[in-house]
């Protein structure tokens, strides 16, 4: 019998059938408790990475007594050291978790999440208030990078589109569940009789706890070995050097600057809306810390509900008209949202509510609709500088937010920093209709 009759006689074995998780196509060795996994990290990162900011207030106030009007420079020199970390972090983790393993890169990542949590509210200053929050950033930045990794470990490229759109929806899902309920929790412990101090502390000590139990969960949950899709990282340079020579194609230059806006949006709306909230909840209202911080929730959970909705609202204007049309009306929404705070006296008026859907709204279509852009525009050949770049810009936008909105919150009015964003949106918004005429789907190529 010849080698050929011998090969034709041995059936071939087939490709391994990928297993199905709803709409979802897995990758070969992907179990449906690996993906179910990879959505309760989806849920539980927005929880942490929105309770940060959105409770941090009432420690300034509390236990730290940092007076009023240097509460929003401390908010923004926080906030800037976690952006500076996110931006040195990610790489590096994008690369360790390629040699070992996506799982122990989340679980560590969690774990330092809780560890800061659980310093966070028992330092006696605002330097090691600084260190609390900068651990916990670490964290942060190693579970950011790893939405992104996992996902594209775990689904099949036909499919991925609708796995992330499941993680938006996890992530709305979580906001609204830290701005609606994790945020009453130290209101909840004082009405069981804690002390203001003890209520907030607990607070922390449970959603650290959360964090950590997360960290378990990631570890027991999580497919083990090497990862699938191996994280492109380009030298800094490189990056530079090739993402700043793409801007000269109008549509990578406009998705850059509504990254810039976009991004800054999320900083604004999670640190600066929240300290006005409570600020006004406990010196207007006469509530107490964790009241002002139970009623700013409400007002964070509306902007965040509002998102939730507008989040497919986006994708449907951006595919029935275009990407580059998406993103100019979601800098408009951003640009109005914010500078009609200039109308608002009383957050928890009417107005305050309705600028503060507007707000969430022009915050989700930003972001949404840019991402989308850029997936459009940026080149084959130099993809991953552009999407780095995008990022960059994105971070850059973050860093300026609150390095600026510190100042002005504090030297002018709460409604400062969302003016100043209000009006780079703006700006944004008549660069992209000056250059939209310009900007085909040919770039993509």
């Amino acid at each position: 019998m010849s080698q050929s009759q011998v090969d034709d006689a041995v059936p071939s074995t087939p490709e391994p059938k990928p297993v199905r998780f709803g709409p979802l196509r897995l990758s070969v060795g992907t179990t449906r408790i690996n993906i179910s996994t990879y959505y309760w990290m989806a849920l539980t990162s927005i929880m942490m990475f929105t309770f940060i900011p959105a409770i941090q207030t009432a420690v300034l106030t509390a236990i730290l007594d940092v007076p009023r009007d240097q509460q929003g420079s401390v908010v923004g020199i926080a906030g800037l050291l976690a952006e500076i970390i996110l931006i040195a972090v990610v790489g590096v983790a994008g690369a360790w978790s390629d040699r070992i393993g996506r799982r122990p890169v989340v679980a560590g990542g969690y774990a330092l999440i809780g560890l800061g949590l659980a310093m966070a509210p028992f330092v006696g200053g605002v330097l090691p208030y600084y260190v609390a929050r900068s651990i916990a950033a670490v964290g942060v930045a190693m579970v950011t990078v790893m939405l992104t990794a996992v996902v594209a470990d775990y689904v099949r490229n036909e499919t991925r589109g609708t796995a992330n759109g499941f993680v938006g929806v996890c992530n709305g899902i979580g906001a609204v569940a830290t701005y609606f309920f994790l945020v009453k929790l130290p209101d909840i412990f004082e009405g069981s009789g804690m002390g203001e101090i003890a209520a907030l502390r607990t607070t922390y000590l449970v959603v650290a706890g959360l964090a950590l139990l997360t960290a378990l969960a990631m570890q027991l949950g999580l497919r083990g070995g090497q990862a699938i899709v191996q994280t492109e990282r380009i030298p800094l340079l490189k990056l530079l050097r090739e993402g700043v020579t793409e801007a000269r194609r109008p549509g990578v230059s406009f998705a850059y600057t509504s990254a810039f806006v976009a991004r800054a949006d999320l900083a604004l709306v999670g640190a600066y809306l929240t300290l006005w909230a409570q600020q006004y909840g406990s010196e207007v209202l006469g509530l107490s810390e964790a009241e002002a911080l139970a009623k700013a929730g409400i007002l964070l959970g509306v902007a965040n509900g509002v998102a939730l909705v507008g989040a497919p609202m986006i994708g449907i204007i951006a595919d029935k008209l275009t990407r580059t049309d998406a993103v100019i009306i979601s800098l408009g929404t951003a640009a109005v949202g914010y500078c009609a705070t200039l109308l608002v006296d009383n957050p928890f008026s009417l107005t305050g509510y309705l600028v503060a859907a507007l707000i969430g709204l022009g915050q989700v279509c930003a972001v949404i609709s840019s991402q989308v852009l850029i997936a459009e525009q940026a080149p084959t050949r130099t993809r991953g500088s552009v999407i780095g770049t995008f990022s960059l810009s994105g971070g850059i936008g973050i860093m300026i937010a609150f390095a600026a909105g510190g100042p002005l919150y504090d030297g002018w009015r709460p409604a400062g920093p969302f003016v100043l964003f209000g009006v780079l949106a703006a700006v944004a918004c008549v660069y992209g209709l000056i250059v939209r005429s310009r900007i085909t789907h040919a770039e993509a190529d």
